[in-house]
């Protein structure tokens, strides 16, 4: 592979179904790249990332880690995401900042059915991305038979990098179709290169061809050489490859064990020289030439730093102490998990941690006038589970509300509000799983003790049929006397009508300043009828 010159930061998110292994892939790379001095595990609790209490009491990523690091003099931020579907947005909105994606998936024609989502939103945005299929450690389950039920969930052509070397029935190492060279795997360490096994050379060049088939569609120079029976060189295999990618026509496919650091530097060489940089990004996006501008994508409450905004750079250079949409950058942090370096400024493409913009909210383009245009920003999405909620301590609630506005800013998937008709207190998201979170969350953060149940049936009552109704009111003591005597017809009206009141009197029979008293009356009734409900219809 030809060596290449450095470039700018690049934002790469890690995506993939539930217990796929995104976060130990993260560990895995930051070991790699030796930004920490011992790999952790998600079992001990010890990982960069998912290092809530939240996530590390269920053992699963509960919203994105964020980590910058360096890699053979590039700066890399890796974006790890959840993987459950109820914290999808997270997925959404991560992506929408990002150069490229790699989806991480296990093997087995089954199990791949789990990014069909992923990869038709990935397709549907035009994001470059790479598979990577991971725990072949484990299993005796067929690379190409997980790669062939990939193809079939995307209509990007997928393009095998590799293929296994086996020992019996499980992988042993592999061999890289492109530099056609064979490694053997070893746990926690580098790979060692080997010869290619005799048993694999056939099979390595029937690949390789289908490789540059697959290559050759896009390029009609490669595709002359290889009806010409011309051998292309290795370089011009690579640029093809970086130019497919970046321009979303391919889709590259690995496979290793991120548990055991199996194909990691081989999926990282792959990133650095193949995926596309900010400028490319920002040509996507359709943002155009003007003055500096981030976008934040993430805002962090938390209960000792304070409020971070997590931007990203799209143009120019921004400093601490600046003043963007009225707002003054309060510290600069580059994130590694929780962990914050901080930094005096950042530049196109970095990755920041903004302290204590107070007035600013998620997907806000950043700029000191204060008015300049960005990237679209993913809709919110729509609840579809609720519970009602309140402190246990009655002195609690007013606190209760405040971390509640704090969540909610934190995570788009949100919403909460008083019931008009039961008067709870009500919290809606994507699922049981997704709310259960945000209540931990809301307890660990602010020492609080909160219940929570299904919300009450906001019945209603309404009328089947119609009815007429008289009442007669007399009242004599002395003096001016009361005296009322009153027809009321009631009718069911269609579903969704509200209430309609008509008055009937004709001929002056009742002088007309006494009928909206009627009127009155009846609406007073109407929030709680004969069975304790509100009247409708």
């Amino acid at each position: 592979m030809a060596s290449k010159i450095p470039s700018g930061p690049r934002c790469v998110a890690i995506v993939g179904p539930y217990l796929s292994g995104k976060t130990t892939l993260l560990e895995s790379i930051l070991h790699l790249c030796g930004a920490t001095g011992r790999k952790g595990n998600v079992t001990d609790g010890n990982t960069v990332g998912d290092n809530s209490p939240e996530a590390r009491a269920r053992k699963m990523s509960v919203e994105v880690n964020v980590a910058t690091t360096e890699y053979l003099g590039d700066e890399w931020t890796f974006l790890d995401t959840p993987g459950s579907v109820e914290l999808i947005r997270e997925t959404h909105v991560n992506l929408s900042i990002a150069d490229a994606a790699i989806v991480v998936c296990e093997p087995g024609a089954a199990k791949v059915f789990a990014v069909t989502r992923l990869l038709l939103d990935l397709d549907e945005k035009g994001i470059p991305y790479i598979i990577f299929i991971n725990k072949i450690d484990n299993t005796e389950t067929k690379i190409k038979e997980t790669f062939d039920a990939l193809q079939g969930l995307t209509e990007r052509p997928l393009v095998l990098r590799e293929i296994p070397i086996r020992e019996g029935e499980l992988i042993s190492g592999y061999v890289d179709l492109v530099s056609e060279r064979a490694y053997a795997y070893k746990s926690g360490e580098p790979s060692d290169l080997i010869k290619i096994p005799e048993a694999e050379t056939g099979r390595k060049d029937e690949e390789r061809m289908v490789l540059l088939e697959s290559l050759a569609d896009f390029n009609d120079e490669l595709l002359e050489q290889l009806l010409e029976d011309v051998v292309p060189g290795t370089d011009d295999v690579y640029q093809n490859l970086a130019k497919d990618l970046q321009g979303g026509l391919i889709v590259p496919v690995f496979f290793g064990s991120a548990e055991n650091d199996n194909g990691i530097k081989r999926l990282m060489k792959s990133l650095r020289h193949e995926t596309p940089e900010v400028a490319q990004t920002a040509k996507r996006l359709a943002i155009g030439e003007g003055e500096p501008i981030a976008q934040v994508f993430k805002i962090n409450n938390g209960a000792q730093a304070g409020k971070l905004s997590m931007a990203r750079i799209w143009r120019g250079e921004f400093s601490d102490g600046a003043t963007l949409n009225g707002t003054r950058v309060s510290g600069m942090f580059k994130m590694l998990g929780q962990q914050q370096n901080k930094v005096s400024k950042a530049t196109t493409g970095q990755v920041v941690a903004l302290g204590r913009m107070d007035n600013i909210k998620a997907g806000d383009v950043l700029s000191a006038s204060g008015s300049a245009d960005g990237p679209d920003w993913p809709a919110p999405l729509k609840s579809v589970y609720a519970l009602s909620i309140h402190a246990d301590k009655r002195d609690d609630e007013v606190k209760l509300a405040g971390a509640l506005a704090k969540v909610v800013e934190e995570d788009g998937s949100l919403s909460y509000g008083p019931n008009s008709d039961t008067g709870e207190m009500v919290l809606r998201g994507q699922g049981d799983t997704h709310l259960r979170i945000v209540l931990d969350r809301l307890q660990n953060r602010n020492k609080l003790e909160i219940s929570a149940q299904l919300p009450q049936v906001a019945y209603k009552e309404s009328i089947r049929k119609t009815i007429s109704q008289h009442a007669r009111h007399k009242k004599q003591s002395g003096g001016h006397g009361q005296f009322g005597d009153v027809h009321v017809e009631i009718k069911p009206l269609p579903r969704g009508s509200g209430f309609q009141f008509t008055n009937s009197i004709t001929g002056g029979v009742v002088p007309k300043q006494y009928i909206p008293s009627v009127e009155t009356g009846i609406k007073e009734y109407l929030p709680r009828g004969p069975l304790g409900f509100p009247v409708v219809d």
